[in-house]
């Protein structure tokens, strides 16, 4: 539990520091700087992958794209799925391809809310400032 909470408050840290990866937002002329990677090769490559999403997560929340329980989905569904990708390197039996389908699933599901997030701040007239 020890080891999982300083995991967690490294990555924290490590988005926060990241520059923040974003959805094109023309209105802003906010760029995507969408570095995914779709075809991870082995538990290394996970980690980064792992850190996009990560990142990815805290923008959505800070931007406010993201409600708090949909931030908080999609922290739990990035752990449930590190917790795996864990699980299986340490078996000696890590399955890439699983690994990416669960990344790639969470990953377009959170580039949807996102954009949803976006298009619900201009119909509604708010921007990145509100929290």
């Amino acid at each position: 539990m020890k080891k999982l909470l300083v995991v967690l408050l490294a990555t924290s840290a490590l988005g926060l520091a990241l520059p923040a990866m974003a959805h094109e937002h023309p209105e802003t002329g906010y760029v995507q700087n969408d570095d995914w990677n779709t075809d991870i090769g082995g538990y290394d490559e996970f980690n980064q992958e792992y850190q996009h999403i990560w990142a990815g997560i805290q923008h959505g929340v800070n931007d406010g794209s993201y409600s708090r329980r949909q931030a908080q989905q999609f922290y739990w569904a990035m752990q449930q799925i590190k917790s795996r990708a864990d699980w299986m390197e340490r078996s000696g039996d890590y399955d890439s391809e699983d690994i990416q389908a669960r990344l790639d699933r969470l990953h377009d599901r959170m580039h949807s809310a996102h954009e949803r997030g976006h298009q619900r701040q201009d119909r509604y007239g708010y921007g990145d400032d509100r929290r």
